[in-house]
């Protein structure tokens, strides 16, 4: 009986083999959709939105506004060359996020901008002055 419970030692000859042959990784672990993570900042004339995106290049990531929704999204593209190669694992996959954030109605929508730098997509978002709205009165019935 002890002889079908493998015993798995790290620092095993065998290390390589199993990485190798073995899953490393569970299949659910692989297919997991990847989101990046976001800052929200305010400052007294505007919000800052970063968003990590390390190893990204800004050709492949996406900025639009529709309405009052600011949407981010990235598809990678794969290559011909990367369909070309005899793979005898290949655990790299197609990689895609998206991230929609509701505007407040305080932005100057037609001046929004956005900068790649170090791995990091940053957002500004300018504020404009908001109309106060009116107080409330109260009016007689006649």
């Amino acid at each position: 009986m002890t002889n079908l419970i493998k015993k798995s030692d790290f620092f095993s000859p065998s290390i390589f083999k199993d990485f190798f042959e073995d899953d490393f990784f569970p299949e659910r672990f692989l297919h997991r959709r990847i989101t990046p993570p976001v800052n929200v900042s305010e400052e007294s004339d505007k919000y800052l939105v970063e968003i990590s995106v390390p190893g990204i290049s800004k050709e492949n990531i996406k900025v639009k506004r529709d309405g009052d929704v600011l949407t981010v999204s990235y598809e990678q593209e794969s290559s011909d060359e990367v369909k070309e190669k005899n793979y005898r694992r290949k655990e790299f996959q197609k990689q895609a996020f998206s991230r929609s954030f509701n505007l407040p109605e305080n932005v100057k929508s037609e001046e929004i901008k956005s900068k790649h730098e170090d791995g990091i997509l940053t957002i500004t978002l300018p504020k404009k002055e908001v109309e106060e709205k009116p107080e409330t009165i109260d009016i007689d019935i006649e």
